[in-house]
């Protein structure tokens, strides 16, 4: 958790031994390193790539586009009334003698049709979005248990 890491960082920043090596003060540059990478990838995508990774792959996926098909909805009937605005005089005249049967299915295949499309993309998008920020959050892990590691040698040694 963000807590669980801020914790482990402050614990590294106190932890920051100063190495003596022939009389001169040398601090850990690995060390440092680590724990920039770490700060700058929480400042960075830390936050949403950890929110991300609290959700199982396929709950997130789901949830995600559900989402964009509901927003796909209410676009589609936002463009139909508009389409249906702008063509008010050509129904008007053609309303009494127009199959309301054929119209609706017509419309409802193309609302299935933008449904399919947008669903396959909102899959794959948010299945390629959280194996990205898997990985990203699996290489800050690693960093945080490598400063503990640095941390628990530097205890060790003193």
């Amino acid at each position: 958790s963000p807590k669980f890491c801020a914790i482990i960082q402050n614990n590294a920043l106190i932890g920051l031994k100063v190495k003596k090596l022939r009389g001169v003060h040398m601090l850990n540059q690995d060390k440092i390193r680590i724990m920039s990478r770490c700060a700058m990838y929480e400042k960075a995508k830390g936050k949403e790539d950890l929110r991300i990774h609290h959700y199982f792959q396929g709950d997130y996926i789901r949830l995600n586009t559900i989402k964009s098909l509901i927003g796909v909805t209410i676009g589609f009937v936002i463009c139909l009334g508009l389409y249906m605005a702008l063509n008010v005089e050509d129904y008007m005249e053609k309303i009494l003698n127009m199959n309301l049967m054929s119209f609706g299915k017509e419309v409802l295949i193309i609302y299935a049709a933008v449904m399919i499309v947008f669903a396959v993309i909102s899959v794959l998008f948010y299945g390629w979005k959280y194996a990205d920020a898997r990985k990203r959050v699996n290489r800050y892990y690693e960093d945080i248990q490598k400063l503990k590691e640095m941390n628990d040698e530097m205890g060790d040694k003193e």
